[in-house]
């Protein structure tokens, strides 16, 4: 089957104003375009395509991006005026498809056929998240909390309206895993603790990492590995000093591995940390990195090199086998953190050589693109007293 529609390239090459290197502005429309979240991976055709939403013709619809060409797909067909469409942009590989929900239902769309069918019923009393593979492909696993709207006024997207209310209301939560070929569905995770970012294994078919939402400073505890097979979770990272906060954790292209960052008081400041451990809790490793101050959303590929996009800039860290060198600048993505989709949230591509991010330097969230270089100590590095 053919896409709903085939737009023509839009992209653009600039000359970055810090670095001096090439970026491509990949979308460039007046109307929000969103690359798949850091921890998803939305890739596909041998990494030649990438899935991404975008709000043309005022509403909301996903589709996938030629890297090569440019050409962009529009593989979903919404009504306009409908409720929006929600994705993780995150494929499927054992079966070329990818997940979406929309008014009440979840949806498999093979990516080839544009074929789509039913997986799943949301229940009521319940809001969503997820639809993301397991790494065998047999399942996607996906999180349910309790509706609260009707006792807190909340807009999560927006400066986290009522994120400390939700906390504190410790909501019923639970994960299920619903099988794709049959649809059978399976609750493999029940507790009254607001649990979010169900994120599977990239290579594991029985695991997955969720964390217990709320201030990272005030969870009980932040990460969770959880085999599917045995029902049985196990805290990764456990704080270690009073006021520690861990989180921004993600799985490794192994996936084996998970990594987080860490935040330490110390005195008036505080000392941070980049780390990574086994799924079973052994082999950890951290090291400390120069903290800038502001939201800081990072993500790799193994331990070697770390990105981040706090302030103004897509920062680097390379390690040196004891701490983190850097940070250094990769490019000034110059966009806002108004609105909790629109933030950077740089991802590192498979192979590992260029970093994908959104950015609302054009009045619009659009997508970006820039390889990293082969030199990192040829990057300029971040003075803590500029604008970062």
């Amino acid at each position: 089957m053919k896409p709903y529609e085939v737009y023509p390239a839009e992209r653009r090459c600039f000359e970055d104003r810090g670095t001096g290197l090439p970026v491509w502005q990949l979308t460039n429309y007046k109307g929000h375009s969103e690359h798949p979240y850091f921890t998803d991976d939305g890739w596909f055709d041998h990494d030649r395509n990438m899935l991404f939403v975008s709000d043309r013709d005022n509403v909301r619809n996903l589709f996938y991006i030629d890297i090569e060409s440019g050409e962009m797909f529009r593989i979903t067909d919404m009504p306009r005026g409908g409720p929006d469409i929600r994705c993780p942009m995150f494929v499927n590989h054992e079966r070329n498809e990818t997940y979406y929900q929309y008014n009440g239902c979840v949806y498999a769309l093979r990516l080839d056929t544009l074929e789509t069918r039913p997986l799943y019923i949301i229940p009521r009393g319940f809001t969503f998240g997820g639809a993301r593979p397991t790494g065998d492909g047999k399942y996607v696993v996906a999180g349910l909390v309790e509706d609260l709207s009707q006792t807190i006024k909340s807009n999560l997207t927006a400066g986290y309206i009522g994120f400390e209310e939700i906390f504190a209301a410790k909501p019923d939560s639970r994960i299920v895993r619903i099988n794709v070929t049959d649809n059978t569905v399976e609750e493999v995770w029940q507790e009254q603790c607001w649990v979010g970012h169900v994120n599977p294994s990239l290579t594991q078919g029985n695991l997955l990492t969720f964390c217990h939402e709320g201030p990272w400073g005030k969870v009980d505890h932040r990460i969770w590995v959880l085999d599917l097979d045995t029902g049985k979770a196990r805290k990764i990272r456990e704080r270690r000093f009073e006021g520690e906060m861990i989180g921004h954790e993600y799985w490794f292209l192994d996936g084996i591995h998970v990594g987080y960052q860490a935040h330490r008081p110390s005195g008036g400041d505080s000392s941070s940390y980049f780390g990574f451990v086994r799924y079973d809790g052994s082999g950890e490793v951290e090291a400390p990195c120069v903290r800038v101050p502001g939201p800081d959303h990072i993500h790799s590929v193994d331990f070697n090199f770390v990105v981040s996009d706090t302030g103004k800039t897509i920062k680097g860290y390379k390690y040196n086998g004891k701490n983190f060198d850097g940070p250094r600048i990769i490019t000034m993505h110059d966009g806002s953190f108004d609105w909790g989709a629109h933030h950077p949230h740089p991802a590192i591509t498979r192979d590992g050589k260029s970093v994908v991010y959104n950015s609302t330097a054009a009045g619009y969230c659009n997508i970006y693109m820039t390889a990293l270089p082969e030199d990192f100590y040829a990057l300029p590095p971040l003075e803590l007293g500029q604008q970062h």
